[in-house]
């Protein structure tokens, strides 16, 4: 059962099953692994609340602890979303294997393989550069001074923070370690929810071009040249032979673009909720996060971190938006390839299939947010544009 699956993404069915969201591992272990992480993240939100309420006076602090409950909030609802919809997902895996029994010819396996190895380098360099991120984040503020007493020792040693600030009722200089490794721990498992479902979104998204891109258009051409050859025949049967050739392999079409039809409205389906909410959460990271640079633009160790985060959360959102704008690219060039297939030399009954074949590519496949609006570049444009306003609006404020 999913040996296409296994073989070709096993990265990113490792990533799923150490958080205990590939559905299709040990229910003991998979409830096990969620219940575990769901408590150990709703521990560190519980000190984040509290933060909020007794930093309350201080609007530096607030606004660094506000975007920091807000990236949290990102992470809980990517989990969540892995955990409630797990159906939906078990369906979605179940659809990419059937893609490797019906799309079974010398070329179009050659196109499989083709995305399979695209998603996995992805995968691969998305993995390294996230965690690398992550470690410069966690290291920079708390190890570095450490570090550079070693390297350039004053007279007194100095100052180390913590990368996320989060108030424990503790000494944070008395108890820096135990925090360091609490805090760092609750930054990796974080990152991991970002990175094993990001990863399963390009994962699935890569699916989508397969019968989107690969395989439609590249029929549509090659009935298009079948046609041509019948109409220079002079043998009759040859004709009609040929001309049942083509409504067979234009049938055949059809049904595998009903395929993509579908599994890009299954992909939608299952990721609605997380389109919406991150296009209203990181927005307000990015305005906040804006506000809270203006308080330390004299710091490089700062300005270094609020990039570290402000890179991870545009890539999230980019991942998002970049793929439901592709998706609606490649569907609208399913049209254009359809309508200059030279129709008008078509038989009547051909002729009726790519109607069909125009009317439903005229409405583009495309993710969603909440059903509310499209996810594409415009989005992504629209939510940094508004992010930078409110950075430009509170420095000339401050000024």
């Amino acid at each position: 059962m999913l040996a296409n699956v296994y073989r070709e993404y096993k990265i990113n069915i490792i990533l799923l099953s150490n958080l205990g969201l590939w559905p299709y591992q040990s229910k003991f272990v998979r409830d096990l692994l969620v219940v575990f992480w769901l408590l150990i993240h709703l521990s560190y939100v519980s000190f984040e609340i509290r933060t909020l309420i007794y930093e309350s006076d201080n609007d530096q602090i607030l606004f660094e602890c506000l975007y920091e409950f807000i990236i949290s909030m990102a992470f809980l609802t990517k989990l969540l979303n892995q955990v409630v919809f797990r159906n939906k997902f078990q369906h979605l895996y179940k659809t990419i294997e059937n893609h490797w029994n019906v799309f079974s010819s010398d070329t179009e396996v050659r196109v499989l393989k083709h995305y399979s190895a695209l998603g996995k380098q992805f995968t691969i360099y998305y993995t390294i550069v996230v965690y690398s991120m992550m470690t410069l984040f966690v290291t920079i503020p708390s190890l570095g001074p450490i570090l550079f007493d070693v390297i350039m020792p004053l007279n007194e040693s100095r100052k180390r923070n913590i990368a996320v600030y989060v108030y424990y009722g503790k000494n944070q200089y008395k108890y820096f370690w135990p925090i360091f490794f609490y805090s760092s721990f609750m930054v990796v498992v974080g990152v991991s929810i970002m990175i094993a479902v990001d990863t399963l979104h390009i994962m699935c998204y890569f699916a989508c071009k397969i019968s989107q891109k690969s395989y439609y258009s590249k029929q549509v051409e090659n009935i298009v040249s079948i046609v041509r050859a019948n109409k220079t025949s002079k043998n009759r049967d040859y004709k009609l032979y040929g001309e049942g050739i083509i409504y067979q392999k234009y049938i055949q079409c059809l049904k595998k673009h009903q395929l993509a039809v579908e599994f890009v409205n299954m992909l939608d389906d299952a990721h609605k909720v997380v389109g919406f909410s991150f296009t209203i959460i990181i927005g307000g990271c990015f305005s906040i996060l804006g506000i809270r640079i203006v308080y330390v633009l004299d710091q490089v160790q700062e300005l270094i971190r609020y990039l570290f985060i402000i890179v991870g959360a545009m890539l999230q959102l980019l991942i998002l938006c970049y793929s439901g704008q592709k998706l609606m690219d490649e569907s609208q060039n399913i049209f254009h390839r359809a309508y200059a297939a030279e129709w008008y030399k078509f038989s009547p009954r051909l002729k009726s299939l790519l109607i069909i074949t125009l009317y439903r590519s005229i409405i583009p496949c495309r993710l969603t947010a909440g059903n509310i609006f499209p996810l594409s570049m415009t989005v992504f444009a629209a939510v940094v544009r508004g992010g930078m306003s409110y950075f430009m609006a509170f420095s000339s404020m401050q000024e």
